[in-house]
Formats: C-alpha cells, structure tokens, sequence
C-alpha cells in the first residue's frame, strides 16, 4: 500500500482503486457523480465507476482521494 500511495503520489495521472474489508480508497478520480449510503459514481479518465453496496460514508474526501467506508456488493466499469 506504502508504494502505491507514493506512487500515485509523484505520478498523479492513472485512476486507482484499492479494495479492503468495508474499505475503498479511490485516487485521481474525477468527479463524484452520485454519492449515497448504497450507491456511489464516481467519474475518472474515460470511465465511469459503480460501487452499490450498504451503509456508504466518506471517511476521507481530499483533492483527488477518497476513502469509502462501508459493504461493497457490487463494482462495475463503463470505459466511455
């Protein structure tokens, strides 16, 4: 985790996401599109990524970082 959050640090171009128990950390996204306890959209460099799940909070909204608390169900992305 150490290495990627530098990485994404010194070379802030790529969308990424990281996938723990009732946690994701998203950076350089975008745009929040929708934001709710069981839906979440969030737009990022030509895509559009779909979290559905429960109880969704944001513990961290930083410029271009995020970190979502909660049960992730589903993840879909739509590459536009």
């Amino acid at each position: 985790m150490t290495y990627n959050y530098l990485r994404n640090f010194l070379d802030p171009i790529d969308f990424h996401i990281d996938i723990y128990d009732k946690k994701i950390y998203i950076t350089n996204y975008e745009k929040i599109l929708t934001l709710g306890s069981n839906k979440i959209i969030i737009k990022a460099k030509s895509r559009k990524i779909t979290l559905e799940g429960r109880d969704f909070s944001l513990k961290k909204l930083a410029d271009r970082e995020l970190l979502i608390l909660g049960s992730l169900n589903n993840l879909e992305i739509k590459y536009e």
